[in-house]
This record gives C-alpha cells, structure tokens and sequence, in this order.
C-alpha cells in the first residue's frame, strides 16, 4: 500500500537537514555541504539579474570565495513532502556579500539518507 501520510519525523528529518544547510552557511564549512548535496546535484538561480549555476555546487563556490555568513537569519518551509521526496524553501537575509535569498531545495531520500538533488535560488537585489 502506498499511503499518502508522512509521519512528523520525516517533516524532523528534513527540517534538520536543511537548518544543517543553514549552519554550513553560517560557519562557511564546505564539508558540511558535501553531507548534505548529492554529489550530482544541480544548481541554478539569478544574481544581479544572470543566470548562473550548472552541475557544480556554486554554493561551495562561494562560500571558498567569501567564507561565512555570520549574521545570516532564515526560516525554513517544507512545502511538500513524499516518503521519498520533499521540496523546501529557505529565506535567508544577510548572505556573505550582505544580500537575502530564497532557495528552493529538493530532496530525495537515497540508501536511507536526504540529499538536496536541485537548488534553484533568487537573490534579492540589495
């Protein structure tokens, strides 16, 4: 039987993993990203308006180019969640270069772990 109900753990799990995503920013820790993005994730959103992104994780990228975001702020939103597969929204205000940001993560759950498959992301204009 394939049931549509998600126990509130599942919602903990996810939530957990993204607010470990929140503090890998916060503390600039590239390791931490690893633990939580597949290692073929994608990732595309704007800044200033361009597309940028691709098969890397730009994430990593920038935190290596401007380390951490000590005074980020963030509120997490599961928007939808399956036994296999949750989309989560992540506002944050304050990045490393002082701008805010939604990020829209997909999850899947592979081998009994949660990984961010896709990102896509809008930077908000300072």
């Amino acid at each position: 039987m394939n049931q549509r109900t998600v126990s509130a753990n599942k919602y903990n799990e996810v939530t957990n993993i993204a607010a470990k995503y929140i503090e890998a920013l916060r503390i600039g820790s590239v390791d931490m990203l690893s633990d939580i993005f597949h290692k073929d994730c994608v990732t595309y959103g704007t800044v200033n308006g361009q597309l940028m992104g691709g098969a890397s994780n730009p994430t990593s990228d920038f935190i290596n180019n401007y380390d951490k975001y000590p005074n980020i702020v963030s509120h997490i939103d599961i928007l939808d969640i399956t036994p296999t597969t949750a989309i989560v929204r992540v506002v944050m205000a304050k990045d490393a270069v002082n701008s805010d940001c939604n990020d829209y993560l997909t999850f899947l759950k592979l081998d009994g772990s949660w990984k961010v498959i896709t990102k896509v992301f809008h930077q908000f204009d300072k």
